[in-house]
């Protein structure tokens, strides 16, 4: 399931989070300090992205040759991102995130986006790091250490997750269970829209003016396809892996908001 190169960078994301820790503890910045390192780190990992899979394509006019549908360059050029890095999962999300917060005033409203941050960069970021779907792209350990975008990838996912576990065990915090339904409201709300954002972006193919299949498909907050790669070709064992979803999202959370108190009690 993990190949060497993909494990060098686990143990190189663990050694980053560790020594970001261990940084904070000694220098003991302030919050907001924290917040705009990690958003300068993200958005410097999000340029990063961006140039790296940018294409300049041209633009092409369909005209039918020879009885086949032929695309003429129109003499103009256009960047292109494909869809599958648009910014719209977990991780990324956490860059608006940081700017909110960074903006918002200490109150209830701060420290609810804070939990969500707290709960999100875990969650995400460590999903992001074992399940990287972007190892699929690259095969020797060579590869690995020479593209940016494992750079990229693996030090933005591993700031993710430093940042949340600084948020709710190194700062003081008014993380607990009391937090729960707040935090479910907030991730639900982040939530429910992929379903349709990913219809919307994914390529359907038509016959006789009904889809009959896909030949491309998203799937932010894995919300269409579940991270074990399951099948599921009916749409009861879709509804019935949302909803085994819904509850294990919920008992993870519930932990995730419970843990931070066992600190404060200690």
């Amino acid at each position: 399931m993990f190949s060497t190169g993909h494990l060098l960078w686990i143990a190189v994301s663990a050694a980053l989070i560790l020594g970001g820790l261990i940084a904070v503890k000694a220098r003991k910045p302030d919050l907001r300090q924290v917040l705009k390192a990690c958003l300068i780190v993200g958005a410097a990992s999000e340029a990063v992205k961006v140039f790296s899979v940018m294409n300049i394509l041209p633009m092409v006019t369909p005209a039918v040759a020879g009885g086949e549908i032929a695309y003429i360059p129109a003499g103009q050029y256009s960047p292109y991102i494909e869809m599958a890095h648009l910014p719209l999962e977990l991780c990324s999300l956490m860059l608006v995130f940081l700017a909110a917060a960074l903006l918002l005033r200490d109150g209830i409203w701060r420290e609810r986006l804070l939990t969500v941050m707290y709960i999100t960069g875990l969650i995400g970021g460590l999903m992001g790091i074992f399940l990287a779907y972007i190892t699929s792209e690259f095969f020797t350990v060579e590869e690995y250490f020479t593209s940016p975008r494992v750079w990229q990838y693996f030090l933005y996912h591993a700031m993710v997750v430093f940042l949340g576990l600084y948020l709710g065990f190194v700062r003081k915090n008014d993380i607990s269970l009391r937090s729960l339904k707040t935090t479910m409201l907030g991730i639900m709300i982040l939530d429910i829209p992929t379903f349709y954002g990913n219809s919307i972006f994914s390529q359907p193919v038509y016959a006789n003016e009904k889809p009959v299949g896909l030949v491309y498909r998203t799937n932010f907050f894995s919300s269409y396809v579940n991270p074990l790669g399951l099948v599921l070709s009916e749409k009861w064992q879709w509804m019935a892996y949302l909803a085994i979803r819904l509850a294990l999202a919920t008992a993870l959370i519930a932990l995730m908001l419970w843990l931070p108190s066992l600190r404060k009690k200690n």
